[in-house]
């Protein structure tokens, strides 16, 4: 009986086994082998370079800002997605400071128009353009939006010098 046992038992872990190691199904009377088809694309890496101006002079009547992407290639259903990142300024708004000895440093806003006309501004919510999309490209190309300061404070000192900063991020997406 321990003899039908222990061969009962090896035969299960045979058939275990079997079954285990393909989705073939082999059995005691077929004379086929079981395979598997392997298959791998090496794709290219995405390439992409995305130029931003490292610095704008803002005038009264707004001033163009150019986004560009070049050497756009392989990007596997994404798109080349630049977003703002943050600002030199509290909370992420989008404020310059104005240069001046006293303590307290006076402030100007600026916006962006986008070419559809929309405006991307901050109004004091903390963050609240961060991860905002300035451009997104899937080939060569570029997008122009204008910045402008807002001038609408009359208790904004003129004859000051304002400046900041703005950070972006340039990632893959998905593209819609």
């Amino acid at each position: 009986m321990k003899k039908f046992i222990s061969i009962a038992a090896a035969l299960a872990m045979l058939a275990a086994t079997a079954v285990s190691v393909s989705a073939a199904e082999i059995t005691p009377t077929s004379e086929e082998n079981a395979s598997t088809s392997f298959s791998y694309e090496y794709k290219y890496d995405p390439s992409y370079t995305v130029t931003i101006p490292s610095e704008v002079t803002l005038t009264t009547e707004g001033t163009p800002v150019e986004i560009k992407a070049e050497n756009v290639a392989n990007l596997g259903g994404k798109k080349v997605s630049v977003t703002i990142a943050g600002t030199s300024y509290f909370r992420n708004q989008m404020v310059l400071t104005g240069e001046v000895e006293s303590a307290a440093k006076p402030t100007l806003r600026y916006q962006f128009i986008m070419p559809d006309e929309s405006i991307v501004e901050t109004t004091g919510a903390k963050d609240e353009v961060n991860g905002v999309e300035l451009a997104s490209f899937t080939e060569d190309g570029s997008t122009t939006f204008t910045v402008k300061p807002v001038l609408n404070n009359p208790s904004t000192p003129k004859g000051v010098k304002y400046s900041g900063t703005m950070t972006y991020a340039v990632a893959l997406t998905d593209a819609e």
